[in-house]
């Protein structure tokens, strides 16, 4: 069966992202539920899943695998090492063509017979029987991360995400296609899919803006902010993926939503460490509010976390909430943000008081931050 594409650039920013990120949210998840005495059980799902197997270039020569064999591959690592651990693969793409060579590859790997399938139909019609049948027995999903990398916009339904979220420990990342929805948003043939991918009308003000940026950050806060309070996401993430050449043009943004700090966290320091000059991954923040980006230096994180103590003031903030607060709302990550807090100290707009044998050139656990009257 012929391969029936060459990877492009794009897609092999995403494969590495997940490469870094599956990893540690296996470990983390198995660990715990092992040390919770719960069987330990977990689930990849890929939306828009593919043939799992691209041409590298041309000439045809050479080949890599696309995200569930990556995954696969990996999770075996993970129940070579204990065989109790149950890792379920599920894949959906409407190419009959590419689910035959995908199962071909998952049903090859799968050497712990762990019954990874690949479906051929639309994801939100599977996904809505999935979700029914987990209903109808009372069943519970187990920790589970969803992989939705569609081509365009339309086939995954802001509503058939809130289902999803309704499972505490579910994550999704996003391929936010900003490109296509601004290209198609107010042609009269895309507005019941653009209400479908955004759950209520208001994309429609995005005629009101003339600027390629504006219309952006307008979708992209819209979408993010329908994420957490129409589908329930506790913390949701936007990252811009700029385009070589294009300067801060993206095509798409990866969108992390999920309902624990934890996977935000790890999520955005797996971006750090793969994020190179070409292709940045800029955790933008989320604001109610038009037109905020947060910016990409130092300078910009400083003043978001002065003003932060400032709202709290008199009340201090120990150290480990505030950097909650930071990754949630900031592009700041732990050495970011650490250092934002000693430039602030040193600059005396914060009083920081540490835990005793707590070193002055950082800040950590146990540290209490306060924001100071005067300056």
């Amino acid at each position: 069966m012929e391969i029936p594409w060459v990877i492009d650039e794009h897609t092999k920013v995403k494969h590495e992202l997940l490469k870094n990120y599956i990893g540690t949210w296996m470990a983390i998840l198995f660990s715990q539920q092992e040390k919770l005495g719960i069987p330990p059980q977990l689930l990849f799902l890929d939306g828009f899943a593919g043939p799992g197997i691209y041409y590298e270039g041309d000439p045809k020569s050479s080949t890599c695998k696309g995200s569930p064999l990556i995954v696969g591959e990996i999770a075996n690592k993970f129940i070579d090492e204990n065989e109790k651990r149950e890792f379920s693969i599920i894949c959906i793409d409407k190419n009959q063509k590419c689910v035959e060579m995908l199962n071909k590859g998952l049903h090859k790997l799968d050497k712990h017979n762990q019954q990874w399938e690949a479906y051929q139909g639309e994801f939100d019609v599977k996904i809505n029987e999935l979700l029914d049948d987990l209903e109808e027995t009372k069943s519970i999903l187990r920790p589970s991360f969803f992989f939705i990398d569609p081509f365009g916009y339309s086939g995954f339904d802001i509503n058939t995400l809130k289902r999803i979220l309704k499972y505490d420990r579910s994550e999704l990342f996003i391929n936010f296609m900003i490109y296509d929805i601004i290209r198609f948003i107010e042609a009269d043939h895309s507005q019941q899919r653009m209400k479908e991918l955004f759950g209520c009308s208001d994309f429609s003000a995005v005629s009101e803006y003339t600027n390629s940026e504006e219309k952006q950050q307008f979708l992209v806060n819209l979408y993010c902010k329908q994420l957490r309070d129409y589908a329930g996401a506790r913390y949701v993430m936007p990252f811009r993926i700029n385009t070589p050449g294009m300067g801060t043009r993206p095509k798409y943004y990866l969108i992390h939503a999920s309902n624990h700090i934890k996977a935000l966290i790890e999520m955005k320091n797996d971006m750090a460490k793969v994020s190179d000059a070409a292709y940045r991954f800029e955790a933008i923040g989320i604001t109610s509010q038009l037109g905020f980006f947060e910016d990409l230096d130092k300078t910009g994180l400083r003043e978001m976390i002065k003003r932060h103590c400032k709202e709290l003031y008199p009340s201090a903030v120990e150290y480990s909430e505030l950097e909650e607060w930071a990754y949630a709302n900031t592009n700041g990550v732990a050495k970011t943000i650490k250092e934002a807090l000693i430039k602030l100290e040193n600059d005396k707009y914060i009083r920081i008081r540490r835990k005793e044998r707590q070193r002055t050139i950082t800040v950590t656990k146990g540290a209490m931050i306060r924001y100071r009257e005067t300056t």
